[in-house]
């Protein structure tokens, strides 16, 4: 059997992905230690999200998944 590999086609896309990841989730970390006691920052998945390790995979996943999805489309990345 053998093993699928991810290859990128695109590096500019990826380091665009990578920048916007980090971007979203530093943004989110940084609402968790500014938020006012009834301020409610709003996350791509729609549920709370607290800084824990669960919240920052669920969120840096709802982030990349469509996009990876997309330029899997366009090429940008493969399966080889």
């Amino acid at each position: 059997m053998s093993e699928k590999e991810f290859v990128v086609n695109d590096e500019a896309w990826a380091q665009d992905l990578e920048r916007g990841v980090e971007s979203y989730t530093d943004m989110l970390f940084e609402a968790v230690w500014s938020e006012e006691e009834n301020e409610v920052t709003e996350t791509l998945s729609g549920q709370p999200f607290c800084g824990c390790s669960q919240c920052f995979w669920r969120e840096a996943l709802f982030f990349v998944v469509p996009k990876i999805i997309k330029g899997f489309e366009e090429g940008k990345v493969e399966l080889a």
